[in-house]
């Protein structure tokens, strides 16, 4: 008799098949967890789409925007044609980032709130100069000057921002105050994401803008199982869900039937706002066109705007029951969680590149691991070599040539370090700049977790690189948290 594997033929989507032949799911496929979570337990599942289920190509839509918003503000901000010049570096900037609107600097923080680099347009910034601008005051994150860069889709504005202000400080572009032109750059922004050519331009050729993703309808299928429930909650428009949609599910049925997938469809939700707001729910037909307005919805309905209270009353179900699953961490992750007690998913795209990394590194990592425990090592013996020193001269009656010993294998031991130190420094910077050359790895600063990692870690359930990667596991699947160490553990 045939075995299934091969009976499924290579159609079949690799995760299931890979399933059925009792393999492992590949590292940077997995799910990762922070918080044990019993998928028994969860009735309801909610999605986001963009960058959650629509899984974008980066390089196209980032250049898209990039370029889209260049000309919006020659065109309607009244900047001059030489900004055109500014020059798209994919490469550059990534999440996590936070602008300084004040200082027109581009910072990224480990989880202590240090900046551990910076950059005025492409100059990195000395170790004196971040002291300077960094290190005197407790800086307020929360306040107007400073602006987080959360989504995948902000990464152009960090990237044309930069490029404006490097064209400022070369002469090149006469330029209004830094906070004022980076409120250009994000009103350049916003308006190519609401006046619809940037979405416009996706829908009418997704093919371009979208990587394929087969394992993404059989994935919500299985989630699916057991009667439970799911929700699609996003701030696009009815229009290009449908539309977007209707290309990431479409059937032998036609694009229209995506919508069977779930069982509410809300549109135009306006996150963060929909988790903290109490608002109506505006019914939608199948066409978009506007129905009755309702304070809860009802299953299978499509709706715009809304809110969590709706659709909690809906549901009818303790918070721990419901899993929602987005890209952005604050508008997705970090409202749904202070204001609900919803499960969280966060899905992090570039952690499939991130894992990849790692893994051709695995003996870099090694011998930097090593190199560390080296320094601490030689760092705990200079110091008891000081306190002799010390002492040793405190002594009333004392041998010169023994304390001339002890100085010169202390000076050895600090002439060692400082050349073990700059190995480690160099082999360290080797590898972030593997992830990236200008700030290393999204999820470490130095040798910390950065501010975003400590984000993903605090306040995701559960973390990821693809919905579809939820295909490799059971519908009812326990997440466990395998290691949760404190410094002392061993």
């Amino acid at each position: 008799m045939k075995d299934l594997p091969s009976a499924l033929g290579d159609d079949a989507p690799p995760l299931l098949r890979r399933a059925l032949k009792e393999e492992g799911v590949p590292l940077h496929r997995r799910i990762f967890v922070n918080r044990t979570l019993r998928m028994e337990t969860i009735r309801c599942i909610g999605f986001d789409l963009d960058w959650t289920l629509a899984s974008y190509r980066r390089v196209p839509v980032q250049e898209l925007i990039f370029e889209l918003s260049v000309d919006r503000l020659v065109d309607r901000l009244g900047y001059s044609p030489a900004i055109r010049r500014a020059e798209f570096r994919p490469g550059f900037p990534h999440r996590g980032l936070i602008v300084d609107r004040e200082a027109g600097t581009v910072l990224k923080m480990n989880r202590h709130r240090y900046v551990s680099r910076a950059y005025l347009g492409r100059e990195r910034l000395a170790r004196d100069e971040r002291a300077r601008l960094y290190r005197k005051d407790r800086l307020n994150l929360r306040s107007d000057r400073f602006y987080w860069v959360d989504t995948l889709f902000e990464l152009p504005e960090v990237n044309l921002f930069g490029e404006l202000v490097e064209l400022g400080e070369r002469g090149a572009l006469d330029l209004p105050p830094f906070d004022r032109l980076f409120q250009d750059v994000r009103s350049a922004v916003d308006g190519v994401h609401d006046d619809g050519p940037l979405k416009r331009k996706i829908r009418n050729d997704p093919d371009r803008f979208l990587r394929p993703d087969p394992d993404l309808p059989l994935a919500l299928e299985r989630l699916r199982l057991g009667d439970r429930c799911l929700l699609l909650i996003t701030n696009s428009s009815w229009e290009y869900t449908d539309g977007l949609c209707g290309h990431l599910f479409e059937t032998e049925a036609g694009p229209d039937s995506w919508t069977e997938l779930f069982d509410l469809v809300i549109v135009e939700a306006d996150k963060p706002d929909f988790f903290r707001s109490a608002r109506p729910f505006q019914g939608l037909d199948a066409r978009g066109d506007p129905e009755e307005e309702v304070e809860t919805p009802s299953w299978n309905g499509i709706y715009r705007g809304g809110s969590l209270d709706g659709v909690r009353r809906l549901l009818g179900i303790p918070g721990e029951q419901v899993l929602y699953v987005g890209d952005h961490i604050y508008g997705d992750i970090v409202s749904s969680k202070l204001s609900s007690t919803w499960r969280t998913a966060l899905v992090v795209q570039e952690l499939e590149d991130e894992l990849l990394v790692q893994q051709e590194q695995t003996s870099e990592r090694r011998r930097l691991s090593a190199l560390k425990s080296e320094l601490a090592a030689m760092g705990q013996q200079m110091d008891d070599l000081r306190d002799v020193l010390n002492l040793y001269r405190d002594l009333s009656e004392r041998d010169p040539g023994v304390e001339e010993t002890i100085r010169r294998r202390h000076d050895a031991l600090h002439r060692d370090h400082k050349i073990l130190r700059g190995r480690a420094r160099e082999l360290r910077d080797s590898i972030a700049e593997r992830h990236n050359r200008a700030w290393g790895s999204v999820f470490q600063a130095g040798g910390s977790q950065s501010l975003f990692g400590s984000q993903v870690r605090s306040y995701s359930c559960l973390y990821t690189s693809r919905v579809s990667n939820f295909v490799g596991y059971g519908t009812d699947h326990y997440y466990r948290v395998l290691k949760d160490p404190m410094a002392h553990d061993l």
